[in-house]
């Protein structure tokens, strides 16, 4: 009932969780003005075909709004996380809650490698579909970053200063690791309790492997670097925001 009556930490989690609810309706609007333009140039007459109607539902980019969708769950764990702490909720609860945002929290960095799919897809300029997907992976990447925030907070009140900052750093990398897996491995994150068998396999085959594993460190370290850099800029602004 606590969490009914007072489901925010404080004014700064609830202006946070609007403004990247805007960022995510905005990246949708984008995907809708792509039909737009698509449809002004191809069919000036207005005339509707099946493959328009499925742009314009956004169904033609489905990899990029059911990736932003991952991404929010980190986020909403991490919400929960540290009103649950903050409740004093039981230890294995905590420790499900933050097994299931640590699980997937690779999705929010993960949108960055979206840009893979960047090439030319007349009669849409190439430069629409770089804004539209530099939009998806800024919202994915501050959504990574939020959640981190907001697990730290937790994890500062549970354990002294230098170990919550540890456990934020170790997670920042298993993420890196994460979005290895799945861009390059296509794993996802519940195939840790769907298949568990095979994703250790995979990752030990990795680490057998020399090439592999020096790839799978450089882009682990990469992403993970990434992940941390705009956690620690968040965490910086809204440090300087609480000394004003």
């Amino acid at each position: 009932m606590a969490l009914l009556s007072h489901p925010f930490r404080d004014e700064r989690q609830r202006r946070l969780l609007l403004l990247i609810t805007l960022a995510t309706c905005f990246d949708v609007f984008l995907v809708q003005a792509r039909f737009v333009l698509k449809q002004a140039r191809v069919h000036p007459s207005g005339d509707f075909i099946w493959p328009e109607v499925q742009a314009f539902f956004g169904l033609s980019w489905t990899f990029l709004t059911w990736n932003l969708f991952l991404a929010w769950i980190p986020y909403l764990a991490a919400l929960l996380f540290e009103r649950l702490q903050a409740a004093g909720a039981g230890r294995w609860t905590l420790l499900f809650c933050f097994g299931i945002w640590l699980a997937f929290l690779p999705n929010a960095p993960y949108i960055v490698t979206d840009f893979i799919h960047l090439e030319p897809r007349p009669p849409i300029p190439v430069w629409f579909d770089m804004v539209l997907l530099f939009s998806y992976a800024c919202t994915g990447m501050a959504l990574g970053a939020f959640s981190l925030y907001e697990v730290h907070q937790a994890l500062r009140r549970q354990f002294s200063g230098k170990a919550a900052h540890l456990i934020i750093i170790g997670a920042a990398v298993l993420a890196g690791f994460g979005v290895w897996l799945g861009r390059f491995l296509r794993w996802n994150s519940w195939d840790i309790l769907t298949n568990p068998t095979g994703l250790l396999r995979d990752i030990l085959q990795t680490l057998a492997n020399r090439y592999e594993l020096i790839k799978a460190f450089g882009i682990s370290g990469l992403m993970g670097a990434v992940l941390l850099m705009g956690y620690l800029m968040l965490y910086g602004m809204l440090a300087a925001e609480r000394r004003n």
